[in-house]
C-alpha cells in the first residue's frame, strides 16, 4: 500500500486496482522572494501542488524530468529527498541549482540520469513528455533506474478537453498559444489512454488517475454530471504508477 498527500488530506491506493480520483488540484504561481530568481520567465516558475501530493512520504531519491527552475521540487529538498532535475533551459537550470536540485543540464532524450549506483524511488514527468519527440523510448530508458516498487507520475495536457473539439469541429483550425493544452512547443498529442498505453509497454502498474480540472464552471458542471465526463473538463491528466 502507497500513502500519499492529495491537498492536504491523506488517502492510500493499494495495488489491486485502479482508484479513480475528482479532486482537483490547483496550480499556483508564488512570487519569489529571491532577487536573483525573479527575471527568469513565469512558465518556469510554476508550482505543481499535483506533484506534492503523489510523491510519497517514504521517498529519498527523485528524478524529475523537466524541473524548469526547481520551484516544486526545492519543497521536496527541504523534506530532505536528494532531487535530480533535468532542464534543457540553461537559466532555469541554474536557479533549480540553487534551490538544492542536483540539475542534469541537457535535452531529456539525451542526458544519462544515472548519476552513482543508488536507484531513484520515485519518477516524476510534469506536462513534459509531450514536448519530447519519442517519449516511450524515454520513459524505457529511465525506468531502468528505478528501484522495484518505485513510483512514476506522468501529468500531460489532455487533448480531449472540449476546447480542443470545439477549435477542430467547430471553428475549423487550431490557434496555438504561449502556454495550455495548445501549446505552440508541444510536439505530441497526449491523452489518458496514451499515457495507459505507455504504461502497459514500460511494465508499470497504474494505481492512480487524477483529472485536472482548473475552471470553476467546468468543476461545477462535472460535478452536477457525477463525473462521468472529466476527461472532457480536465485540462490536464495525471497518471500515477508502480514499477513491478
Amino acid at each position: 500500500m502507497l500513502n500519499f498527500d492529495d491537498c492536504g488530506e491523506r488517502f492510500s491506493i493499494t495495488n489491486k486496482r485502479v482508484l479513480i480520483t475528482t479532486s482537483i488540484i490547483n496550480i499556483t504561481q508564488p512570487m519569489s522572494t529571491n532577487s536573483q530568481e525573479t527575471s527568469i520567465s513565469p512558465y518556469f516558475e510554476q508550482f505543481r501542488r499535483d506533484v506534492i501530493s503523489v510523491v510519497p512520504s517514504n521517498v529519498k531519491n527523485l528524478l524529475s524530468v523537466g524541473c524548469a527552475a526547481g520551484l516544486t521540487e526545492a519543497e521536496l529538498v527541504k523534506r530532505g529527498v536528494r532531487v535530480v532535475g533535468v532542464e534543457i533551459n540553461p537559466e532555469a537550470a541554474k536557479i533549480a541549482k540553487q534551490r538544492g536540485l542536483i540539475v542534469l543540464e541537457g535535452d531529456a532524450s539525451e542526458v544519462d540520469v544515472r548519476i552513482d549506483s543508488e536507484y531513484y524511488d520515485c519518477l516524476v514527468y510534469a506536462d513534459v513528455l509531450e514536448h519530447i519527440p519519442r517519449p516511450l523510448r524515454v520513459l524505457k530508458r529511465h525506468i531502468e533506474h528505478l528501484k522495484s516498487g518505485g513510483v512514476v507520475y506522468v501529468c500531460v495536457p489532455n487533448f480531449r478537453h472540449y476546447s480542443v473539439f470545439w477549435q477542430l469541429f467547430i471553428r475549423g483550425g487550431i490557434k496555438y498559444v504561449d502556454a495550455g493544452i495548445l501549446d505552440e512547443t508541444h510536439l505530441r498529442i497526449t491523452t489518458r489512454k496514451m499515457v495507459l498505453e505507455w504504461f502497459k509497454q514500460t511494465g508499470i502498474e497504474v494505481l492512480n488517475i487524477k483529472y485536472i480540472i482548473h475552471r470553476r464552471r467546468d468543476k461545477l458542471i462535472s460535478s452536477c454530471l457525477f463525473g462521468l465526463a472529466n476527461e472532457f473538463f480536465a485540462t490536464q491528466i495525471g497518471i500515477i504508477g508502480k514499477k513491478r
